[in-house]
């Protein structure tokens, strides 16, 4: 078995990874392994965004009517909730009526989750996803296979608009999972060549990891890349600061948390194309994308974006209310995800004819520095508790390079397991511990009542005092 850090990050003599045309037949065998439809309902949704106008708002409505009948026939909450406004889905005819169903909140999904799942289908079958929240407190929820086919088909769709072609290689920037991590080298470099995305971890990414990432780049030659801004950023400045250069990509989509203009301009320079922003989250994903002119569209045939008009927001924008309209499990319906924007009137200069929007997103997730130099991004932390019973909310605050404390809100109520509290806690302080063996890293575990909110109402999961 190969340490995670250096199996993820790989080395300069893995063989090469095939031509335009290998790389489409590999790409094409894979989904066809995994019996994926992402490719297939790519070529339904590729010309979506360049419809006219008036079809944009026409398919938009007719997804958003089916998704409502299918709530009201198959969720228990929706049913509910129908029958207490004293009105079926049908009643819904335009989107002023559409806007006087009540907001979903994150305290209600953790109050109903079982109730807001559909009940015709068994729900062992679907798959669970957990989430953190702007304001503390993680969010479980469940997901069919089709919705994460579809999630990639949108995927795909943006990386198209910056000349990516199927097949081609994709530098993926995001945190492996355990079931990654155990895999061999064979079976690593295999699964990233049939997929045709290659993933960096950013949960390992210190000067040592980035060199052996250099040294792969150029046997990838990848042609886009994708994931967290924060790593892509850090890793186009080690770039840059060693005196190297690297081949042009056609083009860098960053997404997961906030790109700062320094981070693009940075990006922009060291990769020699356009950066193109993404945003989505966890509960509903594919919101929206940044054109090659800059401006962000909302893919109006994934969700349905309105905004909080009655609610200010002290950093700017109103917290947005968002309607996914294909997670057929487990409906979000004017759900509100406390991230901010507005909704922009208008049309853009470039052909996409979908509805445009402005971010002000100020989620932040710190790198942890250890004390061998290891980066850790702040992912790693927080998946460590989401979906632990015992657990209302937490924070990991480094204070050094070498002392970490944990902040656990316990549970209360039907949460109030206090076992599965202690156990999750030291399972993370060991893989915290497991981060760097060879330094001592001191992990104070705290309990406390709450945790203090930011100025503009948020909270992170994780905060280093490490530059």
């Amino acid at each position: 078995m190969i340490s995670k850090g250096s199996k993820i990050s790989g080395n300069s003599s893995a063989t090469h990874y095939g031509s335009a045309l290998s790389g489409r037949l590999l790409l094409r065998f894979s989904q066809r392994l995994r019996r994926s439809n992402a490719l297939a309902l790519l070529k339904q949704i590729e010309k979506s965004p360049f419809t006219a106008r008036e079809n944009v708002s026409i398919l938009q409505w007719s997804l958003l009517s089916e998704m409502l009948d299918h709530a009201e026939k198959r969720v228990p909450y929706y049913r509910e909730l129908f029958r207490s406004l004293g009105i079926t889905s049908d009643d819904i005819r335009s989107p002023n009526d559409f806007a006087q169903l009540p907001v979903l909140t994150k305290d209600i999904i953790r109050e109903r989750q079982r109730e807001m799942v559909r009940e015709d289908v068994p729900i062992d079958t679907l798959l669970q996803h957990h989430s953190g929240g702007s304001t503390g407190i993680p969010l479980s929820f469940y997901r069919e296979r089709e919705y994460i086919d579809m999630s990639d088909a949108g995927t795909f769709r943006n990386l198209l608009q910056a000349g990516w072609i199927p097949g081609e290689m994709i530098a993926f920037f995001w945190g492996a999972t355990d079931r990654l991590n155990q895999m061999s080298r064979w079976q690593f470099e295999l699964r990233q060549a049939l997929r045709r995305m290659y993933q960096f971890d950013p949960f390992h990414s210190g000067p040592t990891e980035m060199s052996i990432w250099l040294k792969r780049w150029g046997a990838l030659r990848p042609a886009v890349a994708l994931g967290y801004a924060s790593t892509i950023a850090r890793f186009a400045e080690f770039i840059e600061r060693g005196g190297r250069s690297v081949a042009p990509l056609r083009g860098v989509f960053t997404t997961a948390e906030k790109l700062y203009p320094a981070q693009r301009e940075t990006i922009s320079r060291v990769f020699g194309c356009q950066v193109f922003d993404l945003y989505g989250s966890s509960e509903v994903q594919n919101i929206a994308a940044e054109c090659a002119a800059g401006s962000m569209h909302i893919n109006a045939d994934f969700v349905v974006v309105e905004t909080d008009d009655q609610a200010a927001n002290p950093e700017g924008g109103k917290p947005l209310i968002l309607t996914s309209l294909r997670n057929f499990a487990m409906p979000f319906i004017r759900y509100r995800n406390e991230d901010c924007g507005d909704l922009v009137p208008g049309h853009c200069s470039c052909s996409n004819n979908f509805p445009l929007m402005r971010l002000n997103i100020s989620r932040v997730s710190d790198n942890f520095v250890l004390p061998g130099g290891r980066v850790v991004h702040g992912e790693f932390f927080t998946h460590l508790m989401y979906g632990t019973k015992g657990i209302a909310n937490f924070q990991f605050h480094q204070t050094a390079r070498n002392a970490i404390t944990l902040w656990v809100v316990p549970g209360t109520g039907e949460n109030a397991n206090s076992e599965a509290r202690e156990a999750a806690v030291k399972a993370a302080v060991r893989q915290i511990r497991a981060l760097d063996p060879d330094h001592d890293i001191r992990v104070d575990v705290r309990e406390t009542e709450t945790l203090s909110l930011s100025g503009a109402g948020k909270h992170r999961f994780t905060r280093s005092d490490i530059n």
